[in-house]
């Protein structure tokens, strides 16, 4: 019988740790039931660890450190940084054929099924339409550019859809693989350094990307033709802002709340009008009783 389980695997920086990412791991845990083993990846094992037994989540996840995956060169970018790299060497730590990234502000809202990720034998490679050329919009387009420079090729495949962003991306190995042979073969051993140093994580968040990068080298290096699929909507919801959330029915399997500080409350009452088994998730977590609070 083939093995159709998929790994799993959460970047956690220390601030990070606390209700929202509670909620995140009690969906994952009922929401994808063809989940492998869980690799999780932080600046802070002891801190993570005792706060997955104390709230009794995913007892049998691995818990690593940064320093596990990345050079000590490396650790000294800045965790934004650090964080896409140690996804672009998750074939290192995750074992089966195709593997997911899921974010630690994500919530898997209704059943993932693996049909939703493979397709053909190979992972879905989702991107977000957008209606107008917004703002978000603009600011991806400049990534996909720059991304396309690094990896010495004309976009022109991956420009029909340019927003490859989603906090629960399904990695290939042996295409995540090729991807790492290939950066290595252009900058070098210390490839991820030459590109990354001297960025910033708030001012240069369109020099690099780590789905944009995986996305442009399937679709303009390689030339697979992976199924693609339009996320926006049913997929994937992504809130940036409070009028965001205001506006959302959160009726989509994944949502991906940018910022922290949205009142779980509020979000706990949207999601009991269209689907009350997440909303329990979210009021049998500690986030519920902590409320809104700044970061």
């Amino acid at each position: 019988m083939i093995d159709s389980r998929i790994d799993a695997f959460m970047c956690v920086h220390s601030r990070d740790i606390e209700y929202l990412l509670e909620a995140s791991l009690r969906a994952y845990q009922q929401h994808f039931p063809d989940k492998g083993n869980l690799t999780m990846v932080t600046d802070n094992p002891a801190a993570l660890r005792a706060f997955l037994d104390a709230k009794g989540l995913v007892p049998g996840a691995a818990v690593t450190g940064d320093n596990d995956w990345l050079s000590a060169r490396e650790l000294e970018l800045p965790g934004w940084f650090r964080q896409q790299i140690v996804k672009l060497r998750a074939f290192e730590f995750c074992r089966t054929e195709h593997f997911c990234n899921l974010g630690a502000d994500t919530l898997l809202l209704r059943p993932i099924a693996t049909t939703d990720l493979i397709d053909r034998g190979e992972p879905v490679l989702y991107y977000s339409s957008h209606r107008l050329p917004d703002l978000h919009y603009r600011f991806e387009k400049q990534r996909l550019r720059n991304v396309a420079k690094i990896l010495g090729v004309e976009p022109a495949r991956s420009f029909r859809y340019i927003d490859f962003i989603n906090d629960f991306f399904c990695f290939k190995r042996e295409w995540l693989i090729a991807l790492n042979d290939y950066i290595a073969s252009k900058y070098g051993s210390k490839a991820y350094i030459e590109l990354l140093k001297g960025l910033s994580a708030s001012k240069d968040q369109t020099r690099f990307g780590e789905w944009t990068l995986y996305s442009v080298f399937l679709l303009d290096v390689m030339h697979q033709s992976p199924t693609m699929r339009d996320a926006r909507g049913a997929y994937l919801t992504q809130i940036h802002s409070r009028l965001g959330l205001t506006l959302s029915r959160l009726d989509s399997k994944i949502v991906h709340l940018v910022q922290k500080s949205f009142d779980p409350n509020v979000i706990r009452q949207k999601l009991m009008k269209v689907n009350p088994g997440a909303a329990q998730i979210i009021g049998a977590t500690a986030w519920a009783d902590a409320g809104a609070r700044p970061r």
